[in-house]
């Protein structure tokens, strides 16, 4: 009896990890989908014409924002693959090319993310876990939509409305 419990104890806690990792990787593929959804909203709500807007000097235009958003996203997911960054760009800085390069990139992200095994997100990469890379990709595109959205009000557009 005893025997039959410590193993039953111990095939608990082995799968009680994969439990854990799959609820995860679940979590931030919906919120993975809803980032992409509310990201197309806010390059939809910027015009054409001020795809090259930028709040000062210094910083990314809105376009900019939105593509460096995007290339974010092989940036995190790289190190599952094995490999160096290496960011696609959009055809141009317009923003139809703009907003379908967003699309394909979280689209591909969310494939990739959906392909993942348990052993890449126990894995560590340098300085981070797997699912420590998914939670910093999923802030960093939050960051740098949050920017873009003070592009849209510094031009007096009210910015979609935030989903989850």
């Amino acid at each position: 009896m005893y025997k039959l419990s410590l193993f039953v104890a111990l095939a608990a806690a082995a799968v009680l990890p994969l439990h854990a990792q799959n609820e995860c990787k679940s979590a931030i593929l919906q919120q993975l989908k809803i980032s992409r959804d509310f990201t197309l909203k806010v390059a939809d709500a910027m015009p054409a014409a001020d795809y090259g807007f930028k709040m000062t000097p210094a910083q990314m235009s809105f376009g900019e924002q939105m593509v460096h958003l995007s290339q974010g996203l092989t940036y995190f997911l790289s190190p599952f693959k094995g490999e160096k960054p290496n960011p696609l760009k959009p055809a141009s800085m317009k923003k139809d090319d703009i907003v379908a390069f967003v699309r394909s990139a979280f689209d591909k992200a969310i494939e990739t993310v959906s392909a993942l095994t348990p052993d890449q997100l126990a894995k560590n990469y340098k300085d981070k876990s797997g699912d420590g890379l998914l939670i910093a990709m999923l802030e960093h595109t939050a960051h740098h939509r949050a920017s873009a959205e003070m592009y849209l009000r510094l031009k007096g557009i009210t910015p979609p409305e935030y989903m989850d």
